[in-house]
């Protein structure tokens, strides 16, 4: 199966509508911390959760009273976290459109947050520079605007056993149940001097927090940062 068919089959099969937010991004949103100063007027902005997923962290944007919009792969995936959130027992209104990292559907300026969790690192393939993908970012983003972003560190349990291919680069090869993204070619950031390089072209003030975590055996490690864009 190509890429969108291993992630249309996984939305597929999801059963449950629990739809709880990501710890992190609760933390990100409302927490008080001395290192964050994020813009907490969030009723009436324009937010985007780019590869929404199950529209898990929509549920909590839409709580802050954001205004919704968000991208997934393909238009089955998009029509499957529809329903999910007009099922849901708060019905939510949002805007899903099919997306790419580097082919955002939404206009210039567009944006006051910009939501990427686990997300921004998919390349399409071994060719695409991962600048294209922040362009994209910045470009739907309002000058000023957030960007809430998580990806993994390099001991992270879901790179396990990845194939180096240089500039960064690495393929999955994973012996776990997340062995269907398996041949996904991804970008590894090693440190967040490494993000603050590679995105500190479109984006400034970056404010970091790390995920470091042992949960029954499982390696949780990922670099969260929350920047604006220029």
């Amino acid at each position: 199966m190509d890429t969108a068919e291993v992630w249309e089959s996984y939305y597929r099969s999801l059963s449950d509508n629990y739809l709880l937010p990501n710890e992190f991004v609760v933390r990100a949103f409302l927490g008080t911390y001395p290192g964050l100063s994020m813009s907490r007027e969030y009723r009436g902005k324009r937010a985007c959760d780019i590869s929404c997923g199950d529209g898990r962290n929509l549920v909590l944007l839409h709580k802050l009273g954001l205004d919704l919009h968000a991208t997934e792969l393909t238009e089955e995936i998009c029509n499957i976290t529809r329903r999910r959130m007009r099922d849901h027992k708060e019905p939510i209104e949002v805007d899903i459109r099919p997306g790419t990292n580097r082919a955002l559907p939404f206009g210039d300026g567009h944006f006051d947050y910009l939501l990427s969790w686990n997300a921004c690192y998919y390349m399409e393939s071994e060719q695409t520079p991962i600048a294209a993908h922040i362009d994209e970012y910045a470009r739907i983003l309002k000058p000023g605007g957030y960007l809430v972003c998580c990806v993994p560190r390099p001991d992270c349990f879901s790179l396990e056993g990845a194939d180096e291919l240089g500039d960064n680069l690495i393929r999955l090869n994973m012996r776990s149940r997340w062995s269907i993204l398996n041949g996904m070619v991804l970008y590894l950031f090693q440190s967040f001097e490494h993000i603050k390089k590679t995105f500190g072209s479109r984006f400034c003030d970056f404010q970091t927090a790390t995920i470091n975590d042992d949960c029954f055996g499982l390696k949780l490690s990922y670099f969260v940062f929350v920047c604006r864009a220029r």
